[in-house]
C-alpha cells in the first residue's frame, strides 16, 4: 500500500501526445488533467475543493434532509450540508482510499463503506484512472458485501475547463431532452422538457447564459456513451466528460467560488450520475445491488474538437 496523503502524479506519451494526472487518495479523486499542456480541470492536490473531481457513491448529489425509507424502517444519514440540512454527495467524497495498484499511465484505488449511519450496508468501493491520449479513462466497482442487497447509485464531479479560456469564450453543450426542475433548495421538484426553456443545451450555449444549477436525463447516447462538453469557440477545442449509458442523469454546477479562480471565472462541474437527486426517496434509477455482486461504471475526460 502507498502512503494514503501522497498525491498519485501519473503522466505518459500515448501516441505521441503529452498526458499527464494527479488523482487524490481523498475521495478517489481526479484533481489534474492535461493534454499536451493544456490542463482539463481544476483542482487541489491534497484532495477535493468543493468536492472537485470526487466519486460519489452509494448516490450523487443529495438526500433530502438525510432521510429515507428502507423496507419502512425511517433511516437518517449524516447531515453534511448543513446550511441545507441535506446529506450530501454519497460516503466517500471525504474518505482516504488505499492504493492498491500503480504504475507510470494508471492507478487502482479501494475504501469501504462499513454500515455507517443510516445507511446499514457493507460496501467496497474500486476506483481506478488509466491514461489515454486523448484524456483519462475510469471505472467505478462497488462490491456488496452484505447479506441483503444494497441501494447504489454512482456519480462523479469534476470541474472542467479548456486550457485558460475565459468563461466568455465558453460553450456548453448537454444532449438532453428533459430537466429536472429544482426548488431553491436544489432538490427536485418535477420534469419538464427543455424544448423552448433556458436549460435546453443541445446547442451549444454560452456558458455565461446558462443556467447555474440544472439535473438532466433523457441524455442521447452515442457508441454506447453519453457527453457533456465545453467548448472554447475561438479555438474548437473541446473537453468532454463521457459516461456509459448506464448514466442517465448529469448535474451542471457554474459556481465563481471555487478556490484559484481567476478574476472573473466562472467554474463549471460536469456530473455524470446513475441516479437523480434525492433517489433514495424517489427510487428512480436506484440499483439495487444483489448481495456478493459487483457493478461496474465507466467514465472518463477526453480533448477533442467541436
Amino acid at each position: 500500500m502507498y502512503a494514503r496523503s501522497e498525491p498519485l502524479v501519473l503522466s505518459r506519451t500515448v501516441a505521441g501526445r503529452s498526458v499527464g494526472a494527479t488523482v487524490s487518495p481523498v475521495g478517489a479523486s481526479l484533481q489534474r488533467l492535461g493534454v499536451d499542456g493544456m490542463e482539463l480541470v481544476y483542482g487541489d492536490d491534497a484532495g477535493p475543493v468543493a468536492s472537485s473531481g470526487a466519486v460519489l457513491v452509494p448516490w450523487p448529489n443529495r438526500v433530502r434532509g438525510g432521510r429515507w425509507l428502507l423496507d419502512g424502517t425511517p433511516q437518517q444519514l449524516e447531515v453534511t450540508e448543513p446550511g441545507a440540512g441535506n446529506a450530501l454527495h454519497g460516503l466517500v467524497a471525504t474518505t482516504s482510499f488505499a492504493v492498491t495498484a500503480r504504475d507510470e499511465s494508471s492507478v487502482s484505488l479501494e475504501a469501504g463503506v462499513r454500515h455507517p449511519l443510516g445507511y446499514p450496508f457493507d460496501l467496497g468501493v474500486v476506483v481506478s484512472y488509466r491514461l489515454e491520449a486523448t484524456g483519462v479513462r475510469s471505472s467505478i466497482t462497488v462490491v456488496n458485501r452484505s447479506a441483503v442487497a444494497a441501494p447504489v447509485a454512482v456519480g462523479v464531479h469534476p470541474y472542467v475547463r479548456v486550457g485558460e479560456a475565459p468563461a466568455a469564450h465558453l460553450l456548453l453543450e448537454v444532449d438532453a431532452e428533459r430537466t429536472l426542475l429544482l426548488g431553491d433548495d436544489d432538490l427536485p421538484l418535477r420534469l419538464a422538457r427543455v424544448g423552448g426553456t433556458r436549460f435546453d443545451l443541445r446547442e451549444p450555449t454560452a456558458l455565461v447564459e446558462a443556467p447555474s444549477h440544472a439535473a438532466y436525463t433523457g441524455l442521447r447516447p452515442v457508441d454506447g456513451r453519453v457527453g457533456l462538453r465545453l467548448i472554447d469557440r475561438r479555438s474548437s477545442d473541446a473537453v468532454e466528460v463521457w459516461a456509459d449509458d448506464r448514466f442517465g442523469w448529469a448535474q451542471v454546477y457554474v459556481t465563481r467560488e471555487l478556490p484559484g479562480l481567476p478574476a472573473g471565472g466562472l467554474a463549471v462541474a460536469l456530473e455524470p450520475m446513475t441516479a437523480p437527486p434525492d433517489a433514495f426517496n424517489s427510487g428512480t434509477d436506484l440499483h439495487w445491488l444483489p448481495p456478493s455482486s459487483r457493478w461496474v461504471r465507466n467514465w472518463g475526460i477526453d480533448l477533442g474538437r467541436a
